[in-house]
Formats: structure tokens, C-alpha cells, sequence
């Protein structure tokens, strides 16, 4: 496939992911709505992009295992220390407390919403403009399809976030999305993407709120540890590069 092609089909996949999410965010913006109702107003309009996309793959392609959802190659969760650092940044947000005040509504709504999210995002930016990308290289993928997914979360403002805020989730998000397009070209499936990324944002949104210098300290703590992980992670891609080319040039 021309790089040309390529182009075109990844700024269509990111414009109609943009489409979806500002919908979302200005929804509840300028309703007010707060709340669960929030929750599940943002979770039925991303739902909506998630159905629309596997409906038009199973027509398109007869199946949805294009876009990675499939079994992983046999090994890739051990190769990846079973994804334990992102595990860790996941649910370090507890340290907080749970916040367990909306009670079992409050916990499906959230629920909801990051299966959404977790969906959406992975298919695009992962199953699509990485698997795209992938022919030519997974550093090339995995750098145009996370700097798309960190700079995608400048829409957070549309959901009333303050900007200070926004760019500590863009730059936070790159490095993430750079794991996860490292994790989708190892392992070939989206699922444990999909997972992975549904359960941080859960955790995330149903956590306590800690004091500000907790925060710091906190978000200091996460992007060191995913900030290692990534350098585990490239290395050992690199390093199985090698491995693959030394056998061609046998």
C-alpha cells in the first residue's frame, strides 16, 4: 500500500475518532449534565463509533480479526513481563481511597464508559493507524499512532478539563500509547490493549482524590516506572529486529 494511502486513511481514522470524542465532551459541557448521566451519555456516543466500526469491518472484511482481535502470538505475555508495570501504574491511583460514594451505578456507569473509551481508542489508534503503519517499520507505527493518541487528548478541554491538566494527559498519553503500539506489534492482538487501557482509565475515575502534592508524587512515580517499561520494551523489540534480520541475511 502506497505511504499516500496510508496518509489518507489515518487522517480519516483520526478525524472520525475526533468527531465522536468532541461530541462526547461538548455534550455534557453544554447540557450540564454531571454524574452518572455524564457517564452514560459519554459512554453511549462512544459506544456508537465502537458498533458503527466493528459493524463495518465484519461487512467489509467478514470478521473483526483485522483489526487484532485475536489470541496473541504464543509468548508475548511472558516476553512482556505479563504487563505487571502497567498493572502497577493502574492501580497506584488507590492509594487514594476508593470512591465508592455513587455506589453500584456509579461503579457500572464509569464501567461503561472506559470499556468505551478502552474500544475506541485501541481500535483507532492501535488496530487501524498502527496496523497500518506496521508494514513500514513498528518505530514508525508506533511513533505516528501515539503522537496522534496524545495529541487526541487535547479534547479533554471539550469535556471542561482546565489546559494545565490537558497537557500533563497529552504528554502522559504519548508515552502510554507508545507501550501499547509496542505491546499491539509484539503480541499482534488488540485485546490486551483494549484491557489494559479500559482498566487504568476505570481505576482513574473511580479513585480518591488525593492531596495535590500527592499528585505529583504520584504521576512522578507512573511515568517513571512506564518511562522504564518503554525502554524494556523497545529494547527487547530491537533486539528481535536484529534477530530477524540476521536470519535473512543467512
Amino acid at each position: 500500500m502506497k505511504q499516500e494511502r496510508i496518509f489518507l486513511k489515518t487522517a480519516l481514522a483520526t478525524i472520525l475518532l475526533l468527531l465522536f470524542f468532541f461530541a462526547q465532551g461538548a455534550i455534557v459541557v453544554i447540557t450540564g449534565i454531571e454524574g452518572v448521566p455524564s457517564a452514560l451519555i459519554r459512554g453511549a456516543v462512544i459506544w456508537g463509533l465502537v458498533i458503527i466500526t466493528l459493524a463495518y469491518y465484519i461487512i467489509r472484511f467478514k470478521g473483526i480479526s483485522k483489526l487484532g482481535f485475536h489470541g496473541a502470538e504464543k509468548g508475548a505475555a511472558k516476553r512482556m513481563l505479563y504487563f505487571v508495570p502497567l498493572l502497577l501504574v493502574a492501580f497506584s491511583p488507590f492509594a487514594a481511597g476508593i470512591n465508592l460514594n455513587g455506589g453500584a451505578v456509579f461503579i457500572l456507569a464509569n464501567l461503561f464508559l472506559t470499556l468505551g473509551i478502552g474500544m475506541a481508542e485501541e481500535i483507532f489508534f492501535r488496530g487501524i493507524i498502527c496496523g497500518l503503519w506496521l508494514k513500514h517499520g513498528t518505530i514508525k507505527a508506533m511513533i505516528i499512532s501515539s503522537v496522534l493518541f496524545g495529541l487526541s487528548h487535547i479534547l479533554n478541554i471539550a469535556g471542561g478539563a482546565e489546559l494545565f491538566e490537558t497537557i500533563l494527559q497529552i504528554c502522559f498519553a504519548l508515552v502510554y500509547g507508545m507501550i501499547l503500539a509496542l505491546i499491539f506489534a509484539e503480541g499482534r492482538s488488540l485485546l490486551p490493549c483494549v484491557l489494559l487501557h479500559a482498566l487504568h482509565d476505570f481505576c482513574s475515575f473511580i479513585s480518591g482524590d488525593g492531596c495535590a502534592q500527592f499528585e505529583i508524587i504520584l504521576g512522578a512515580v507512573q511515568f517513571i516506572v512506564l518511562l522504564a517499561y518503554f525502554i524494556y520494551l523497545l529494547r527487547m523489540t530491537a533486539r528481535k529486529s536484529e534477530r530477524e534480520q540476521a536470519c535473512e541475511n543467512r
